[in-house]
Order: C-alpha cells, then sequence, then structure tokens
C-alpha cells in the first residue's frame, strides 16, 4: 500500500464492513478521514478507535439518501480537511423477496440508497474533487449483482446494475470533461460483513416492515434466510479490502473481488448474445 501522508480519504458507509476496513488501512497508511454513516454508534466507535492510533478523524452522521446533509458534510470535509484525494461511496443495503410481492417501500429504500445516495454523494463532491487540480479517485462500491443476475433479491440487483452503470458513466464524462478524477467500481461478492443489520438503520416514517404481510410470509423468511445464511461463508473483509485497494492504486476500473466467478461473468456475455433466457449463476 502506497504512503497517504498528507491525503484524505473519504468513506461513507464507514461504521461497518468494508468501510470500516478502508478507514483503517488509510489511517493506518497516514491519511487523515472523513467517514459519513447512519450508524452513530459504530461510526463513533471507529473515530474513537482511529483517533487513539493517532490518526485525524472527522466522522459526521448521516444519511446518503438526504442530500443537503450529503452536502453539508462535503463542505465540511473541504472547509476543515481542505482536499479529497480518494473518495469511497460506500454505502448500501440489501433486501430479498418475490419481485411482485415485495413491497414498493423496499425499492424505495433500496434504489434510494445504493443508487441516489451515489448521486448525492458524487454530485457533493466530484465538481471539487475536479476543480483541485490534481489526480484523485473516487471509488463506487456496486456488487456482482451488478454483472450476474441473483435470483433472490430484485430490488438489489437492480439498485447494483444501475450502480455500475451510471460510474461507467460518471467515468467517461470525467475523461471528456478533462477532469483529473478517475472513477472506479467494486464488484464483490459475498464478504463477511454485517450487511444483514441494514434494516435496523432503515429511517421510512410511516412504513413498519412487521406490518406488511409478505414481510411475514414463509416465502421471504427463506429467501431473508438465504442472504443471512451467506455472508458468514463469504470472503473475509480483509481480502476483499487488499483487492480494492490494490484496484485503485493500480488504476483498474471494474475492481472484481472474488475471480471465481469470472467465467460465470463471461458466460453470461454469451447468454445475452445468443438471445436465450437468464439461468440460475453456478455458485
Amino acid at each position: 500500500m502506497k504512503d497517504y501522508s498528507d491525503k484524505v480519504v473519504v468513506v461513507t458507509g464507514a461504521a461497518n464492513g468494508i468501510g470500516a476496513e478502508l478507514a483503517r488501512r488509510f489511517a493506518g497508511a497516514g491519511a487523515a478521514l472523513a467517514l459519513y454513516d447512519i450508524d452513530k454508534e459504530h461510526l463513533e466507535a471507529i473515530r474513537q478507535e482511529l483517533v487513539a492510533a493517532g490518526s485525524t478523524v472527522l466522522a459526521v452522521p448521516g444519511d446518503v439518501v438526504d442530500a443537503p446533509a450529503v452536502r453539508a458534510f462535503a463542505d465540511r470535509v473541504f472547509g476543515e480537511l481542505g482536499r479529497v484525494d480518494v473518495l469511497f461511496n460506500n454505502a448500501g443495503v440489501i433486501s430479498a423477496g418475490l419481485l411482485w410481492e415485495e413491497p414498493l417501500e423496499d425499492w424505495d429504500w433500496l434504489l434510494g440508497v445504493n443508487v441516489k445516495g451515489l448521486v448525492n454523494t458524487i454530485a457533493a463532491f466530484v465538481p471539487r474533487m475536479s476543480e483541485q487540480g490534481f489526480p484523485s479517485d473516487i471509488v463506487d462500491t456496486a456488487s456482482i449483482a451488478g454483472l450476474l443476475t441473483v435470483e433472490n433479491s430484485p430490488a438489489y440487483v437492480a439498485s447494483k446494475f444501475a450502480a455500475l452503470g451510471m460510474t461507467e458513466v460518471l467515468d467517461l464524462q470525467l475523461q471528456t470533461t478533462h477532469s483529473p478524477v478517475k472513477a472506479h467500481a467494486v464488484c464483490p461478492a459475498v464478504v463477511q460483513t454485517d450487511l444483514a443489520r441494514c434494516n435496523e438503520h432503515r429511517d421510512q416514517p410511516g412504513f413498519d416492515p412487521s406490518d406488511h404481510p409478505y414481510l411475514q410470509s414463509e416465502d421471504y423468511q427463506k429467501r431473508w434466510a438465504v442472504v443471512e445464511g451467506s455472508l458468514p461463508y463469504g470472503l473475509p473483509v480483509a481480502e476483499a479490502v487488499d483487492t480494492i485497494i490494490r484496484g485503485v492504486e493500480d488504476d483498474t476500473f471494474l475492481i472484481l473481488t472474488h475471480p471465481a466467478y469470472n467465467p460465470a461473468i463471461a458466460g453470461r456475455v454469451q447468454l445475452l448474445l445468443s438471445g436465450a433466457h437468464p439461468q440460475l449463476v453456478q455458485r
């Protein structure tokens, strides 16, 4: 890993999982950190941990769906830390369900965090990062579910296809406007995180998942069990972060943390060209 002394690294979704590990790595490499997450308790814990180790840390609780709050966070980052060298647009949530039964509130939530959240952060940071006049990077967390159709989680798949496509457009637009900023997309498969806890921080006034019939159904419980049950068998967070950092430092656009899925990705391309119907991903 390079030396990041005198650099500033921003991480959304920084309180847990990949975001927290990214914060630790870059703090250890000398960077000042700006951290943003809706999980106030764990955000404060990671702030205290890094400050105790000697790092400069700005930690701001907030929701990436709240555009004014994200702009205010960006104002503080540039005002207090002076620059941004790497921005990890990492906040994300997941759901599961049968497409025609899953509540519309799930779609609002998933698309809000996983797509609109990326847009809000890009809009708040990228113009000022471009104006800095020196090379910097924005790293959007998409998913292998943005490359392969995962049958269990329709809203999640839709949001991650959108996230990946949007990041490709972002990189092209940065190129055509001669910005010194480069975009990267991370597409991990299952990683050993606490992603399944995301419902604990779901902020949708007027909607109570415990009152929705489908979310209490056997079908939903089986599908959600697949999500929860897969996480302990995923790639260790440290290994995923090794690949992500190496990918950014090597100027890789599409950062794939699980090469075992590469044949399936190639197979999907051939399936699309053939006109055949989708097939289940072989895990």
